[in-house]
């Protein structure tokens, strides 16, 4: 096996010897996969949540006392908790870039758009139990847009507004905010802006 530091995707690794997909929903569904490892020939049952992929948009502008971050509001119903997030959305347009995407979702959710959108960072929301991979996107020259949205449903509660990113980045560390798009993208700008200004 590798020790570079990276993550090796090895779809041989292990034998699919079985597979069923108990429940199918509109956004996704649980897959149950019985497999046999290639290695030591275990065999195991694993099930997990089939997911469209995702974009998260970390828009930034500048200000005479330091940067600030546009965070969105909203409840999210799985941990009954109203939380500070970055805006994100599926990518579930058929064809669509996730460049395009994070546009498409900074736009919708925020009345927003950037000049620019430079990837930022991109992980696995929860690689034990899901496929989905997100993409966040770093929004730069950020100005409001001429069109206001209309939201349905948790999204018509959606609160917008920047924060200090030092601030943000204090919530983060002391654990008050959760939310993981917004946890790794500001911890990757914060890293980034490091690296940069490193000499």
């Amino acid at each position: 096996m590798s020790t570079q530091l990276a993550d090796v995707r090895d779809s041989n690794h292990a034998r699919i010897t079985g597979r069923t997909e108990p429940f199918t929903g509109h956004i996704f569904g649980v897959v149950a996969d019985d497999i046999e490892l290639q290695s030591n020939g275990a065999a195991m049952t694993r099930e997990f949540i089939r997911h469209d992929d995702a974009v998260g948009i970390l828009a930034v502008r500048e200000r005479d006392n330091g940067p600030e971050v546009l965070l969105i509001r909203q409840y999210r119903h799985p941990v009954q908790s109203v939380m500070w997030e970055i805006p994100a959305g599926l990518l579930d347009v058929a064809g669509e870039a996730p460049e395009a995407a994070a546009a498409r979702e900074l736009a919708e959710e925020t009345d927003h758009q950037a000049a620019t959108y430079t990837p930022l960072a991109s992980y696995y929301t929860s690689p034990g139990c899901s496929d989905e991979q997100l993409h966040v996107y770093l929004a730069q020259g950020v100005t409001a847009t001429d069109h206001q949205f209309v939201r349905e449903d948790e999204e018509a509660e959606i609160e917008t507004k920047w924060f200090p990113v030092e601030d943000v980045v204090a919530a983060v560390l002391a654990g008050d905010l959760k939310s993981p798009s917004l946890v790794v993208g500001i911890l990757a700008y914060v890293a980034r802006q490091s690296r940069n200004t490193r000499p």
